[in-house]
């Protein structure tokens, strides 16, 4: 059974997310509708395209659209400026016959996404695009919701832009060939809606943990569906963080941003790292006395019942983890700025002075 979670926006821009067992074969009318000319670029990974390059390009041809697909290394530690020049090179390659018309399909993960998306903003100052995510964190998280962007330096999507796509078009059926710990990362953003928005969702990961774990196609649909109508209602009320609504979608990712960055883009998943981020910024509410104990006891229950890592890394100091902290977008000179959780289902974000942090971290490390 297919669902459909609409993005309401402002302009003529709202965009529907397709979810259902066999969407991908349906991408071609998906893509027909929004189509703008019959031009459409496939932008992946080798892994990726191999896998379901095949059926996706069928599909876009059997509606009559014209393909050219361009495929780059995977990884996080490539999402950065150099590989954007890269897709900017390829994507100059198939000029003429590329223009403002075309179309892009981002099929890949969340690195994919965010990076076709930055490409879609910038390359001849905008084009449409498709997000397509092959991957449970990007079908619950990074697809929806236009925010596109590369890492730059040690920092967590410095440079970027909001360029909402045209569709999100979502097959769980892609996920039965994940590694499993691609799924425990991506339950991991769906653990967070649970925290700060939805307490219901929260209880179902926990007591569902084996079964999502072994991609469960109902259990699957549930938590594929419940987080993109989730993050649809924050991105619909403030799409470009102006009311400061949009923000409580990083819980646990201001010390998460951190660690990825500590260790390069290389010893984490984006998901692992926020399920540690989680467990550090529930800590720092403790400390500031906005978070009570049941958030985080709740909290670390269902990160165990995943088996998603909780503990900080031991050769990484917390004033190495402060001074990325530092330079995390939500930062205002002076001064850190956490998402924190006053209830299930109720966070905002916080100042939080830094020695708060710091006995947060503390506590961090002698409790876990």
């Amino acid at each position: 059974m297919s669902q459909v979670v609409p993005v309401a926006l402002s302009e003529g821009r709202d965009y529907q997310i397709q979810i259902g067992s066999g969407a991908l074969s349906t991408l071609g009318e998906q893509a027909k509708a929004v189509a703008r000319s019959s031009r459409v670029v496939v932008l992946s990974q080798p892994g990726i395209f191999r896998r379901w390059g095949q059926q996706v390009q069928a599909s876009l041809e059997e509606v009559g659209l014209q393909v050219d697909t361009l495929c780059y290394p995977a990884g996080e530690h490539h999402k950065n400026l150099r590989m954007i020049g890269r897709l900017y090179e390829g994507l100059y390659e198939l000029t003429p016959a590329l223009d403002r018309k075309t179309l892009l399909v981002a099929l890949g993960g969340g690195v994919v996404g965010d990076m076709v998306g930055y490409v879609a903003a910038t390359y001849l100052r905008g084009l449409d695009y498709l997000q397509v995510p092959t991957t449970l964190l990007a079908m619950v998280d990074s697809s929806v919701g236009g925010k596109t962007g590369v890492d730059f330096r040690e920092g967590k999507n410095l440079v970027g832009a909001f360029h909402q796509p045209r569709a999100v078009v979502i097959d769980p059926n892609v996920l039965t060939t994940l590694p499993r710990r691609e799924v425990r990362a991506g339950l991991a953003e769906v653990v967070k809606y649970g925290v700060i928005q939805d307490p219901e969702l929260l209880g179902y990961v926990t007591r569902h943990a084996k079964p999502l774990q072994a991609i469960d196609p109902e259990a699957i649909a549930h938590v594929v569906a419940r987080s993109c109508q989730l993050k649809a209602e924050v991105v619909t009320a403030d799409e470009r963080e102006e009311t400061g609504l949009r923000a409580i979608l990083n819980f646990g990712h201001t010390i998460g941003h951190a660690l990825e960055g500590a260790t390069h883009y290389r010893r984490y998943k984006h998901g692992e790292a926020v399920a540690i981020g989680m467990v550090s910024a529930a800590l720092i509410g403790e400390e500031a006395g906005v978070t009570p104990r049941e958030v985080t006891g709740a909290l670390r229950e269902a990160l165990e019942a995943l088996g998603l890592p909780q503990a900080l890394p031991t050769d990484i100091s917390d004033e190495a983890l402060l001074a990325l902290t530092a330079r995390d977008k939500k930062a205002v000179v002076g001064e850190a700025r956490f998402v924190l959780a006053e209830a299930l289902g109720a966070v905002r974000l916080c100042p939080v002075p830094l020695e708060l942090v710091r006995s947060g971290l503390v506590r961090h490390r002698q409790e876990v």
